[in-house]
């Protein structure tokens, strides 16, 4: 049937109306993954991948990939939802040097594309981090224990670094022969910049001078004991405390943040692990969730499970459940902007597991979905974090 461009207007707009219900119910997420084959991995991710994940549901499908990308294994989304970073998490290879790598994202097409890289002066970086006013990136050199803050140019590039921080520092553990920076991340609202080391078992405050465009050195917080391996920490999102990951013994220490002190004193010291289990946590990632009720912990190798906890009004933790991650090695995992689902990347197993959130308990219930995605290791969301 021909019709007039007036009779034809309806129609249109209903068509239009019902596409842009559909993109309303999707949530675009980007996985990091493993490349290579290294001692601790057999990557076979092809680059960043670009995911949906239907909101009433939490089932995820393939989109996109952006290919090329060397072990993108940590993300950072720009809060414009134009610009994603990554860092390569390689040695360098003959430029000796690793890198981190900026994309752009187009939102018609749902796919990323190459914009710079830059690099790191140091090897296998694994945490990158967006500052608080959106102007800068950081990241943190697993190899060579050093964190670095990156200009963002206009287009979204990251330029050559503009500062350098270098750790000192070990213990008698294996995994304490040096410094090995693991995370930089800057506290809301605050100029305060903090690096969590393993290799030195400390944190390292800077502050973020967007000025001189520098990390200046404000002090150097020990970790007890001296083994603890800090890996990552969170932040609540509506009162001042941090929640700091112990990778070597499965603690996560609550600290109290002020102007007068911060990581000098923690309130509290909660173990990851069931009691009687003595096995080693290798302990992974931390995240609260956005209500601020409840916090979520992954531990690795022998366990593989994620301990759910809920936050008291004085920001203690009490331990509320575990569950399996239904895979292996969970590295890392994402909490979707509505604090409905949460998902976690299982490394060794090739796999994203979707569960969804009890809104009033944090339990974790099983969806069933399950994704296959090589070698994932971080999840951001779009719209998220």
């Amino acid at each position: 049937m021909i019709c007039g461009l007036a009779a034809c207007s309806p129609k249109s707009e209903n068509t239009e109306t019902q596409s842009t219900a559909v993109e309303n119910d999707k949530e675009i997420l980007f996985i990091g993954t493993y490349t290579l084959k290294e001692g601790h991995v057999d990557g076979k991710g092809e680059g960043v991948y670009v995911y949906e994940m239907d909101k009433a549901t939490g089932e995820i499908t393939y989109v996109s990939t952006a290919e090329g990308v060397i072990s993108p294994s940590y993300l950072a989304v720009h809060p414009n939802g134009e610009w994603v970073y990554a860092v390569n998490e390689f040695n360098g290879g003959n430029d000796e040097f690793a890198t981190v790598t900026a994309l752009n994202y187009d939102a018609q097409t749902k796919s990323l594309s190459f914009l710079s890289e830059s690099g790191t002066l140091g090897q296998y970086p694994c945490h990158v981090s967006i500052d608080n006013s959106g102007n800068f990136v950081m990241a943190a050199n697993y190899v060579g224990g050093s964190v670095l803050l990156y200009p963002i140019a206009e287009d979204g590039a990251v330029t050559e670094s503009s500062s350098y921080r270098k750790h000192e520092g070990g213990s008698d553990h294996p995994r304490q022969e040096a410094a090995h920076a693991h995370q930089i991340v800057q506290y809301p609202g605050k100029d305060w910049v903090f690096a969590v080391d393993l290799g030195a078992n400390k944190v390292y405050e800077y502050k973020l001078d967007t000025l001189s465009m520098t990390l200046d050195a404000v002090a150097e917080h020990d970790m007890i004991p001296k083994a603890s391996g800090p890996r990552h920490m969170a932040f609540h999102p509506q009162k001042p405390f941090a929640y700091l990951l112990n990778e070597l013994i499965g603690t996560v220490e609550v600290f109290p943040l002020s102007d007068e002190a911060r990581f000098d004193r923690s309130i509290q010291v909660i173990s990851t692990m069931a009691v009687g289990d003595d096995r080693l946590a290798h302990s992974a990632a931390i995240k609260v969730h956005p209500s601020g009720k409840f916090l979520y912990v992954t531990n690795r190798n022998d366990v593989n499970d994620i301990v759910s906890y809920a936050i008291a009004e004085d920001g203690t933790l009490s331990e509320t459940g575990r569950s399996s991650t239904q895979g292996l090695i969970p590295r890392d995992f994402g909490i979707d902007p509505s604090g409905k689902f949460l998902l976690v990347a299982n490394q060794n197993s090739d796999s994203i597991i979707t569960f969804r959130i009890n809104a009033e308990t944090g339990a974790l219930e099983e969806t069933g979905f399950v994704a296959e995605v090589p070698t994932p290791v971080c999840v951001k969301f779009l719209n998220g974090e």
